[in-house]
């Protein structure tokens, strides 16, 4: 299943390519409204199940949906992918068979994903009988089985976007499951706005002369990684073997992303006070999806160097 907000035509290709591998495709549109409607149509053309949202409802929503909807028509596992997912051939056989040795091997699996999305490697701990353990995986290219979907019951929907499926991940953990990777799969994946890197006025190269990239997202998102990373922590610091990854992940929020994010930035203030706002709403619990007029300060941000869609 693909959750979908305002997607373009690259997503009934995308479709048409993941056609083959799979039993059948649901796609839960998020409330595009009619800013989508061509597109949905055409993907309906195709014979792809199209799930409409009367609302933007975050990605959780749309998720529960989708996975519902997969599991109300009998399937035995549910493979979940973002609208800019191109999944290559053989992609699903590779998540089902890895699944199917783990199983026979007696391991309980919440979930397969690939090694790599992109070039990131979403390995995490040491190998486990000869499987590759995976960290918290993205939720596009991730397989899981029915079983397991009904056990741990929906996904978080007040957390609207951000750390949903690191919410999911360690759940299953916390049920005694474990995650997995598919050693050497990949999954080509967007990187959200991709920015060079400059100091003191000056690109910033690599030995082989290519330019220094990062990765920064679009900027409300800020506030729901500040105040989902909040709620995360408070829920699962009790469990003792989580806390290293919880404080792990906290520590590269703060180095690898916020400060990324804000020496990127113009706007640098009205950043920082999304991030503020979530952290104090992830204290207080408020939840759900953000305020309008937080929302209107996101669009004070913007991103210094970005790349054209020619280098990327």
């Amino acid at each position: 299943m693909l959750s979908a907000f305002r997607p373009d035509a690259a997503l009934v290709a995308h479709c048409a390519a993941l056609a083959p591998q799979v039993a059948e495709i649901i796609v839960v549109d998020d409330g595009s409204g009619e800013h989508a409607e061509a597109v949905l149509r055409q993907l309906e053309e195709a014979g792809v199940t199209v799930l409409r949202q009367p609302q933007n409802s975050g990605i959780a929503a749309a998720m529960n949906r989708g996975i519902d909807a997969a599991l109300a028509a009998g399937a035995e596992f549910v493979v979940t992918f973002d609208q800019d997912s191109n999944v290559p051939a053989g992609f699903v056989d590779a998540l089902v068979n890895e699944f199917d040795r783990a199983a026979a091997a007696g391991l309980r699996v919440a979930m397969i994903a690939p090694e790599f999305y992109s070039q990131t490697r979403q390995t995490g701990e040491q190998p486990v009988d000869g499987f590759l353990v995976s960290g918290a995986p993205i939720q596009s290219g991730l397989l899981m089985p029915a079983g397991v979907l009904r056990e741990l019951g929906a996904q978080r929907e007040d957390f609207f976007i951000d750390l949903v499926e690191t919410e999911y991940y360690l759940r299953a953990r916390v049920a005694g499951y474990v995650s997995l990777c598919v050693p050497g799969l990949t999954l080509p994946h967007g990187f959200g706005h991709r920015l060079y890197v400059h100091f003191l006025g000056k690109r910033l190269e690599k030995g082989d002369g290519r330019p220094r990239m990062v990765a920064v997202s679009s900027p409300f998102r800020y506030y729901y990684r500040a105040r989902n990373r909040v709620v995360l922590n408070r829920a699962y610091r009790g469990f003792a073997e989580l806390r290293p990854l919880l404080r792990r992940d906290a520590r590269n929020d703060l180095l690898l992303d916020y400060a990324v994010a804000v020496w990127s930035a113009r706007g640098k203030f009205a950043l920082l006070a999304l991030m503020v706002a979530g952290w104090r709403d992830g204290f207080r619990g408020r939840l759900g999806k953000m305020p309008e007029k937080l929302m209107r300060r996101s669009g004070r941000v913007s991103w210094k160097h970005p790349v054209p869609a020619s280098d990327e």
